[in-house]
């Protein structure tokens, strides 16, 4: 307003300077309005703290005519100025045509045009507004659903990762407990296995060892080797069917 050093919000008392008023298009909220002394402010961890902070409708068109101000053409900069400063500007295309026309005073041909030329250049500007904030919502839902999917992935690695391991520890502790308890007579029963599917039921008997150890899925260490190989011999010569026969 033009005499005024600075003008004061009703709201939130504030005084703005100069034109610094233009930018203040939003104010407290209406629970610190009503609650006055009482409010103690949004609650941490609130879901809904951040869709209280979004503007209204009528909020985001006040901020969109204080914005574009610096952005209109020089013809319309004036006009823009003007708006800028009144309040309750319709959004609707007819209420504005109609409140900006008698506010600003224009009449006739003339007149009508600068309308149309401001509600097209605002019509614009806020098309443009609706496309970025689109486009950033459509990128912050593809990066939430790839982070969404990259640690589904990193999950499902993790369970392999730990199925993997808990089948290997129990493959090994399987062989350990099989290598520590070795029983006379599985070994001889073994053997016998062995020999019957050779040819003349004959084998060397580094071969034939090598096959029992497979055949037990036995651990295969020098240990293992001492302890089979003494237990097979001793198998061998106390068999008192005769049908097992150590050659030199």
């Amino acid at each position: 307003p033009q005499g005024c050093y600075a003008v004061s919000c009703v709201d939130c008392s504030v005084s703005f300077p100069g034109d610094d008023y233009r930018k203040h298009t939003s104010c407290i909220s209406e629970a610190e309005r009503y609650e006055k002394t009482i409010y103690r402010g949004p609650r941490k961890n609130d879901p809904n703290a951040a869709k209280n902070k979004k503007l209204s409708p009528q909020e985001a068109w006040v901020a969109l005519i204080a914005d574009s101000a610096a952005a209109a053409p020089q013809s319309l900069k004036g006009y823009m100025d003007q708006i800028a400063s009144l309040d309750n500007v319709p959004r609707k295309e007819k209420q504005f045509r109609n409140f900006t026309a008698n506010s600003l005073r224009l009449r006739g041909p003339s007149g009508t045009k600068i309308v149309d030329e401001i509600w097209k250049f605002l019509s614009k500007l806020r098309e443009e507004q609706r496309a970025e904030r689109e486009a950033a919502q459509k990128l912050q839902k593809q990066q939430e659903e790839e982070e969404k999917a990259a640690a589904a992935e990193q999950k499902k690695e993790s369970d392999e990762s730990q199925n993997n391991d808990s089948d290997s520890t129990q493959s090994s502790t399987t062989k350990i407990k099989t290598s520590t308890q070795l029983s006379a007579k599985e070994i001889k029963k073994v053997v016998k296995k062995v020999l019957k599917k050779t040819p003349g039921h004959q084998m060397k008997f580094k071969k034939l060892r090598k096959e029992v150890q497979s055949k037990m899925a036995l651990v295969k260490n020098d240990a293992m080797k001492k302890d089979l190989q003494k237990l097979m011999k001793q198998e061998i010569t106390a068999d008192s069917n005769k049908k097992l026969r150590l050659d030199g």
